[in-house]
C-alpha cells in the first residue's frame, strides 16, 4: 500500500471510530445485561481537571487475558462526586479493536480527555436500579458476550486493545475510565518478555548512636511495622522467588541489634533471602555521585569491604546471608561518566542506573547494556521507567488507577515489548526507588498476572545479567552532572581527612581495633543516599562526625621540655611521654630547630606501656653558638604526628668547650717544647747524660743512657 493510501485509510478509520463513539451515547438499552449491584459510601474526589460528575473506576477485568470463546466481565464502581443526585445511570462498555502499535500509543489512549469522543465500539451495557446520592457508590458488572468481542483468532492478532467504560444519563456522558483488554489467540507461537524485579531494603538516613542528633523521617521500628515501607518490601519478596532483594547490611545490623520487633523482621528477611538473588549494597548505601565528584574511591572501598564482612558474619540462627557484593546502584537522577568510572575502579561488575538514563524515544533497548570506563567495562542495568512507576506509584501515569487497571496496563506494556522480540528477547527491569512504599498486594497481583500471560514471565536477576546486552549504540553519558542534593566534594574530603588521620594514628599500637571501632560506620553515615532529603541536617552530621573521629586521636602526651643550655657539641635532651591508650604505643620524638645551628636526628623507637610513662632521649648536635626555638613532635614509627607539638628554647655555646680544649692542648705542647729545648741547651752533667766509670783499667765513658762499659764482658 502506498503512503497516500495508508494515510487515507487512517483518516477513514479515525472517522469511523469517532462516529461509533458518538453513536454509543444514543444507543438503546434493551440489550442490557443485568448485573449484581452493591452500595458503599466512600468519599472520593475527582482526580482530573476535566472530571465528570460520576467517577468511574474499573475494579475488575475478568479474565485478565481474554481468549476466543470466552465472555468478558467488566466490573466498575460508580461514585457520585457531584452535589446532585444522579438517577438511573447506564453503564456502557466499549472496545477499540485496533491494536496499539507502540508503548507510546498505550499512554495516548489513557491520556484522552474524559470528554473526548475516542472510546471504541460499544459491545455491552447495563443499567443501575438505584439513584446515586452525592458521595455514594455502586458496583456494576457488565458481561460482554464472546460473540460480541469481535476480535479475530489469528496468530498475529494477539495483544492489547483499548477498553472504555462510560456512564451516561439523560443522553449525556457523566463518567468514563479507560483501560485495556488483553487478547490471546490459540497460537502457541508467542514470544515472551522477561521481567526482573529489584526490591530495595534500605533504611532511614543513618545517625551514629553516640551522636546526639535527630534522624529524619520514620524510624527503623516504624518502617518494619505492618504497612511500613520495609515490611512492604519483605512482603513483595514473598510474592515471587524471582524478586531480588537489594539489602543495605547496615539496616540488617541495626534491626538485629534493635527491638524485638526489628529483630523479628530481620529474621524474616534472612529467611526470605534463602533461595533467591540477594545484593548487598555498600555499607549505608553511600551516594556514588558524591564520592565520584569528590574523587574519594577509598571511602567506597571501605563501604564495600564493610558490607562484605557483614554479610559473611551477620548470621541469623547460625546462617550467614548469601549475597553478592559486586553490584552497585547509582542514585540518579542521571548517571554521569565519573560515577561509572568510580564503580569500575571499585571492582564492581554491575551498576544499576536510573530510569532517566534511557532516552525517552527508545521503546525497548533492553535493560542490560555495556558501560565503558577508564577502568574497564561493566554491565549497566537500566530500569524500565514506565513499569517501575506503574508498580511504585501508578497515579503518576494513570488517571484514577485501580488494581485492575494497573494489571491490564502492565500486561499491555509487556505485550508490546514481546512483539519487539524480533530484535531479540526483551528483558526488562523493575527497580523500585529507594524510598518507594508500594502496595504489596498490588505487586503480588501484577506479578501473578505477568506469569499467567502467554507473552510474559518473571525472571531472577541472574537471568538478566546473563542476557545479551543491547547492540544499539548508546549515547555517551555526560562527563559530570550537577546534583545539588548530593554531599559537596569539600564535605566529603573532610570525612576522608578525618578517617585517614585516625587510621594513621592507630598504627602506633599493635592492636588498632579498639581505636578504630566504629570509625568507618560513622564516616559513612553522612554519605548515605537517604541524606539527600535533608541537606541541612546532613551538614550538622558531617561536623559532628568529623569532631568525633578527630577526638579518637588523643591519649598520647609529650611533656613540655624546659629551656636547655648546651655547652658541648654533642648533647642529649630527654622527653617524657605519657600513654593513656588501652594498648602499648611505639613512639618516636621528632625535633626541628628553627635555625641551622643545631642538628637533631629523630629518636629511637620507644615502647610506652598502656597507662604508663617513658623517657625518650634525643641526640642534639650543636654546630655554633646560638639561641634557637626547637619544636618537638611525638610521632609513630612512620612519622605520623600523634600529639600536639611542644616548643622549647635551646641556648648553645659549643665554642666554650672547643676553646678550653684548644688552650689546654697548646699549653701541653708549649711545655713539651720548652722541656726539650732546656735539656738540649744545658747539656750533660755528672747526674745527667754520659758518665765515666772508674776502675782498674782506667776511666771509661758510659753510654748516655747508662749500661755496661765497652769491652766489659762481665
Amino acid at each position: 500500500m502506498t503512503p497516500r493510501r495508508r494515510a487515507a485509510s487512517s483518516i477513514l478509520l479515525a472517522a469511523l471510530v469517532t462516529l461509533l463513539g458518538l453513536g454509543a451515547l444514543a444507543a438503546p438499552t434493551a440489550s442490557a445485561v443485568p448485573a449484581p449491584v452493591g452500595l458503599t459510601t466512600p468519599t472520593p474526589t475527582p482526580t482530573r481537571d476535566d472530571a465528570l460528575p460520576l467517577r468511574v473506576q474499573i475494579t475488575e477485568v475478568s479474565p485478565a487475558v481474554l481468549r476466543p470463546g470466552e465472555d468478558l466481565v467488566v466490573t466498575a464502581r460508580l461514585t457520585n462526586t457531584s452535589a446532585d443526585q444522579i438517577v438511573d445511570p447506564r453503564v456502557l462498555v466499549h472496545l477499540e479493536r485496533i491494536r496499539p502499535g507502540s508503548r507510546a500509543d498505550l499512554q495516548v489512549w489513557l491520556d484522552e480527555p474524559l470528554t473526548g469522543q475516542r472510546v471504541g465500539n460499544r459491545v455491552a451495557q447495563a443499567t443501575t436500579a438505584t439513584a446515586l446520592a452525592p458521595g455514594t457508590s455502586v458496583d456494576v458488572a457488565v458481561t460482554v458476550a464472546a460473540d460480541s468481542v469481535g476480535l479475530l483468532d489469528r496468530p498475529d492478532t494477539w495483544g492489547a486493545r483499548g477498553l472504555a467504560v462510560q456512564a451516561v444519563a439523560g443522553g449525556q456522558r457523566i463518567g468514563l475510565q479507560r483501560s485495556f483488554v488483553l487478547w490471546a489467540t490459540e497460537s502457541d507461537d508467542v514470544p515472551q518478555a522477561r521481567v526482573s524485579v529489584l526490591a530495595p531494603v534500605i533504611g532511614p538516613a543513618p545517625v551514629p548512636a553516640d551522636l546526639d542528633l535527630p534522624a529524619p523521617g520514620p524510624t527503623l521500628s516504624e518502617l518494619v511495622q505492618p504497612g511500613g515501607r520495609l515490611d512492604s518490601m519483605l512482603a513483595i519478596a514473598r510474592t515471587s522467588p524471582d524478586v531480588a532483594l537489594v539489602v543495605d547490611p547496615a539496616v540488617l545490623a541495626s534491626a538485629r541489634a534493635g527491638t524485638d520487633a526489628t529483630a523479628a523482621w530481620a529474621g524474616d528477611l534472612a529467611a526470605a533471602a534463602v533461595g533467591r538473588d540477594v545484593v548487598a549494597l555498600p555499607w549505608s548505601d553511600p551516594d556514588l555521585t558524591a564520592l565520584a565528584h569528590a574523587d574519594a574511591p577509598g571511602l567506597l572501598d571501605v563501604a564495600v569491604e564493610t558490607s562484605a564482612t557483614a554479610v559473611t558474619t551477620a548470621v541469623d540462627g547460625g546462617r550467614p546471608l548469601s549475597a553478592r557484593t559486586d553490584v552497585l546502584w547509582a542514585p540518579g537522577p542521571v548517571t554521569d561518566q565519573s560515577t561509572i568510572d568510580l564503580a569500575a575502579r571499585s571492582g564492581a561488575s554491575v551498576l544499576v542506573l536510573s530510569p532517566d538514563d534511557l532516552p525517552e524515544d527508545v521503546e525497548a533497548a533492553g535493560a542490560r547494556s555495556e558501560l565503558t570506563s577508564s577502568a574497564g567495562t561493566i554491565a549497566g542495568l537500566v530500569p524500565d521507567a514506565t513499569l517501575t512507576t506503574l508498580l511504585a506509584d501508578p497515579a503518576e501515569l494513570m488517571p484514577d488507577p485501580t488494581g485492575a487497571t494497573v494489571v491490564q496496563r502492565v500486561l499491555a506494556e509487556l505485550s508490546v515489548l514481546a512483539r519487539g522480540s524480533d530484535q531479540g528477547l526483551q528483558h526488562v527491569l523493575i527497580a523500585f526507588p529507594r524510598d518507594a512504599d508500594p502496595d504489596a498486594d498490588l505487586v503480588e497481583r501484577v506479578l501473578a498476572a505477568v506469569q499467567g500471560a502467554p507473552w510474559s514471565r518473571t525472571a531472577p536477576l541472574t537471568a538478566l545479567l546473563g542476557a545479551r546486552g543491547s547492540t544499539d549504540e548508546a549515547e555517551a553519558p555526560p562527563a559530570t552532572v550537577d546534583v545539588p542534593d548530593a554531599l559537596a566534594p569539600a564535605q566529603v574530603q573532610r570525612l576522608v581527612g578525618a578517617r585517614d588521620a585516625t587510621v594513621a594514628f592507630a598504627t602506633v599500637t599493635e592492636d588498632a581495633g579498639p581505636l578504630l571501632a566504629g570509625v568507618d560506620t560513622a564516616v559513612l553515615a553522612p554519605l548515605a543516599t537517604a541524606w539527600r532529603e535533608e541537606p541541612t541536617l546532613r551538614g550538622r552530621l558531617v561536623d559532628a562526625v568529623v569532631d568525633a573521629v578527630d577526638a579518637r586521636r588523643v591519649g598520647l602526651t609529650l611533656a613540655r621540655a624546659s629551656a636547655q643550655y648546651l655547652v658541648s657539641a654533642n648533647n642529649t635532651v630527654r622527653f617524657s611521654v605519657r600513654n593513656d591508650l588501652p594498648a602499648d604505643a611505639a613512639v618516636r620524638v621528632q625535633t626541628t630547630p628553627r635555625k641551622a645551628c643545631l642538628r637533631i636526628e629523630p629518636s629511637e623507637t620507644v615502647v610506652v606501656p598502656a597507662g604508663g610513662e617513658e623517657v625518650v632521649p634525643v641526640a642534639v648536635h650543636a654546630i655554633a653558638n646560638c639561641e634557637v626555638v626547637v619544636e618537638a613532635v611525638l610521632t609513630s614509627t612512620d612519622g605520623t604526628p600523634l600529639a600536639e607539638p611542644v616548643t622549647f628554647v635551646v641556648r648553645a655555646s659549643p665554642t666554650i668547650e672547643s676553646v678550653g680544649t684548644a688552650v689546654v692542648g697548646v699549653l701541653l705542647a708549649v711545655g713539651l717544647v720548652l722541656g726539650v729545648v732546656r735539656t738540649v741547651r744545658r747539656g750533660q752533667s755528672a747526674r745527667r747524660g754520659a758518665r765515666r766509670v772508674h776502675d782498674d783499667a782506667g776511666t771509661r765513658p758510659l753510654p748516655v743512657l747508662g749500661g755496661t762499659p765497652e769491652g766489659d764482658d762481665a
